[in-house]
């Protein structure tokens, strides 16, 4: 049976509108103690450079050094964009939710738990604050 043009493009159309819904990425389910829990690390300069230091170590190879979501490791994720950690976008969560997200990941977002101490991730979760909207 031969498909004519108006038959392959609706059938890749489907197709394409499918794929977009399965390859969306589905919401956190972050639990409700995390989702208040507010930075107890006090914001230093210190603690700044240790968390500019541990991003780029831990999360630039994927998010970029940037927060744009262009690392160097983009190439090799299947089918996942990481998060594009931009002033706006973190904005739109809590410093608990991101300390959570860091610490136990989910699928190819690793697990940082017995990578970064907890402090580390704190810092790292300031440094993310200061990437501009660009």
């Amino acid at each position: 049976m031969y498909m004519n043009k108006f038959q392959i493009i609706l059938s890749l159309a489907v197709m394409s509108v499918l794929c977009s819904f399965i390859l969306q990425p589905k919401p956190w389910d972050v639990p409700d103690e995390f989702k208040m829990m507010k930075n107890p690390v006090k914001k230093t300069d210190k603690v700044m450079v240790e968390g500019k230091m541990r991003y780029n170590q831990a999360c630039a190879g994927c998010h970029g050094l940037k927060g744009k979501g262009d690392g160097e490791k983009v190439k090799n994720l299947a089918n996942i964009k990481p998060a594009i950690l931009l002033a706006d976008n973190v904005s739109k969560g809590t410093d608990g939710e991101y300390f959570y997200k860091i610490k136990y990941g989910r699928g190819q977002n690793h697990s940082f738990s017995g990578k970064l101490d907890d402090e580390a991730i704190w810092s790292v979760i300031y440094y993310m604050k200061t990437f501009a909207n660009k």
